[in-house]
């Protein structure tokens, strides 16, 4: 029986569909879904957006889940940042009242966000998976002990005292560490 589907070829034996000529990708398409990935993938989602709305940190959740679902670490990264960004956004929305009465230098913390994201992604990109699995222990290493020493490292730097804050070298050195 000819199936014209997704690609306009015959379905495999498990549903899965041959990528189009040419495709540098051998990716396949499944199209059986088990209700138990999906009630994970959506728990691991929700777990992770409370998480962000709270304190951040939901990648902790969602990657992992993603990886246990069967995705290559790779994907289960671009997926996991693609799938938190509507969040991140709608926080910004949330507070924006908060936001304008921030400081305007406050706004300089942008450039090195956007920096670093587009050259983490780009090094994502140009990393081969073999190495970022590799890597990836680490990196959740690292971000857990960051979350963990938040509390002592802002009473070690003395974030409470405000008017340390206004001096150019602190200023600088907060966009360095935001990089």
């Amino acid at each position: 029986m000819r199936n014209s589907g997704f690609y306009g070829s015959d379905a495999g034996p498990n549903g899965e569909r041959a990528p189009p000529p040419g495709s540098r990708y051998p990716a396949k398409l499944h199209l059986s879904i088990d209700f138990l990935h999906v009630a994970a993938a959506f728990a691991a989602a929700f777990l992770a957006g409370a998480i962000n709305s709270v304190a951040g940190g939901g990648t902790l959740v969602s990657f992992p889940t993603l990886i246990w679902l069967g995705l290559d670490s790779v994907t289960a990264n671009a997926t996991s940042t693609v799938a938190i960004w509507p969040g991140t956004v709608g926080s910004a929305w949330g507070y924006r009242r908060e936001l304008r009465a921030a400081e305007p230098r406050f706004r300089w913390l942008i450039v090195p966000s956007l920096v670093g994201g587009i050259t983490g992604a780009l090094l994502l990109r140009w990393t081969p998976p073999a190495v970022f699995d590799r890597l990836v222990p680490f990196l959740i290493l690292f971000a857990t002990l960051l979350f963990m020493a938040q509390e002592p490292v802002q009473r070690a730097l003395g974030t409470a005292d405000a008017a340390k804050h206004h001096s150019p070298r602190w200023f600088v050195g907060g966009l360095l560490f935001q990089l």
